[in-house]
C-alpha cells in the first residue's frame, strides 16, 4: 500500500513542527476501525495489517503516530536509552524506550502487534524476516521518510486514519501561514541557519528535507550560505561542516541544536564562533530539538520565536543608537 503525499516540516523552530491535532480530535476521531488487509510496503514486502492493532512500534516515527492518536508501545532512544525525542515527552510519558538499533530481544519483550520501520536500514539488529516474525513489519521507503507529510499520510493510510492525517495537515498549514507572515515582518530576507553540535562535530540542516524544509520551503526563510551551497543531491537531513566553514557562515539568525552541552561550550570557546554574524548580533537561539512533524506545539514555538526575533531586533537597534 504505497501512499503518496506532500512535503515536510517542523522545525522547532517555529515553527515548526507542528500541526497538532487537538486532544478532542485525536481522542474522539471518527475514523472507522481498519479492516484486516494485505498490503505491500515501501520495500515490496507483502504483509497483513491486523485489525485494530493496539501495540504499535515505530522507532523514530513516534511523531506521526502520536498525531494520529496512537501511543506507541516503545519509543526511540540513543546513548544507552538516556536520550529521547524531548519534544514528545508529554505524549510519551510512561512509554518504555528501545535503543535506535532496535534489538530483537527488546522488541519481543514488548510484544507488538504491528511495527513501522523508517527504511530497512533502521532494522539494524537483524534482517527483515526476523523482525516480521515478531510482528507484521511495514517498511516506509527512504523517499517517503524524508518527507514528514508523506510519512504521516502513509501511516494514516495503513491504520485507516486518513481523515485525522488530513485534519492535522490542514491545521499545520493554517499555522504556517500565520508564522510566515509574522516572520516576514520581523526579519525580512535575513539569512538563517540551523546548526547541530554533538560529539565535537558540527552539522547543518539540508534545505529541502525534514526541519530544513519547514524553515526554507514552508516558512520561506532565506538560507545562510553554508546551507544554500550544499549539493542539490544531498540526501542527509543533517550534513557535516568543518570549523573552517563555520567561520565563513553568514547567518543573521542561528538556531543552535543543543544535544551535547560540552560540545556547545567547546564551540563557544573557538574564535570562529564570535565571528558568526548571528553571534555578534546576539541573534543565536538554542533549541533542544529541531524536528519535523505534527506534534510539536507550533503555537508555543511560534510565540517563542517571534519574541526572540523581536528582542534581537530591539537589541540590535539599541546597539546601533549607542554606537559612536
Amino acid at each position: 500500500m504505497k501512499l503518496k503525499s506532500i512535503i515536510p516540516v517542523a522545525v522547532t523552530v517555529a515553527m515548526l513542527s507542528a500541526c497538532q491535532t487537538s486532544d478532542e480530535q485525536t481522542t474522539n476521531g471518527t475514523d472507522e476501525p481498519a479492516q484486516q488487509t494485505i498490503v505491500t510496503d515501501g520495500s515490496g514486502n507483502e504483509l497483513t495489517i491486523p485489525e485494530n492493532p493496539e501495540r504499535i512500534v515505530g522507532s523514530y516515527l513516534e511523531d506521526p503516530l502520536v498525531t494520529l492518536g496512537v501511543t506507541p508501545a516503545l519509543q526511540w532512544s540513543v546513548a544507552n536509552r538516556s536520550s529521547t525525542q524531548v519534544y514528545l515527552e508529554s505524549y510519551l510519558e510512561g512509554v518504555d524506550t528501545i535503543d535506535s538499533l532496535l534489538p530483537l530481544e527488546g522488541l519481543m519483550e514488548a510484544e507488538p502487534d504491528l511495527m513501522f520501520a523508517a527504511g530497512e536500514e533502521s532494522l539494524a539488529s537483524g534482517d527483515y524476516e526476523q523482525y516480521n516474525q515478531i510482528a507484521p513489519t511495514y517498511v516506509i521507503d527512504s523517499e517517503t521518510t524524508s518527507d514528514w507529510r508523506a510519512t504521516l499520510m502513509e501511516i494514516g493510510g495503513v491504520l485507516g486514519k486518513e481523515d485525522l492525517a488530513n485534519e492535522a495537515l490542514s491545521e499545520y498549514d493554517e499555522h504556517v501561514e500565520q508564522v510566515k507572515s509574522d516572520l516576514t515582518e520581523a526579519i525580512g530576507d535575513s539569512k538563517v541557519a540551523a546548526l547541530w553540535v554533538i560529539g565535537g562535530k558540527y552539522f547543518i540542516v539540508a534545505p529541502d528535507v525534514a526541519s530544513g524544509a519547514v524553515l526554507f520551503e514552508d516558512l520561506e526563510l532565506t538560507p545562510a550560505n553554508v546551507i544554500a551551497d550544499l549539493p542539490e543531491d544531498v540526501d542527509a537531513h543533517w550534513n557535516p561542516i568543518s570549523l573552517e566553514a563555520l567561520a565563513k557562515m553568514d547567518a543573521d539568525y542561528l538556531f543552535l541544536i543543543d544535544s551535547d552541552p560540552e560540545s556547545i561550550e567547546s564551540l563557544k570557546s573557538e574564535s570562529v564562533w564570535s565571528n558568526i554574524p548571528a553571534v555578534e548580533q546576539g541573534t543565536s537561539m538554542i533549541f533542544q530539538v529541531l524536528a519535523a512533524g505534527c506534534t510539536m506545539d507550533i503555537k508555543q514555538i511560534h510565540k517563542r520565536l517571534i519574541l526572540f526575533m523581536n528582542t534581537s531586533l530591539a537589541t540590535s537597534k539599541k546597539a546601533c543608537r549607542q554606537s559612536p
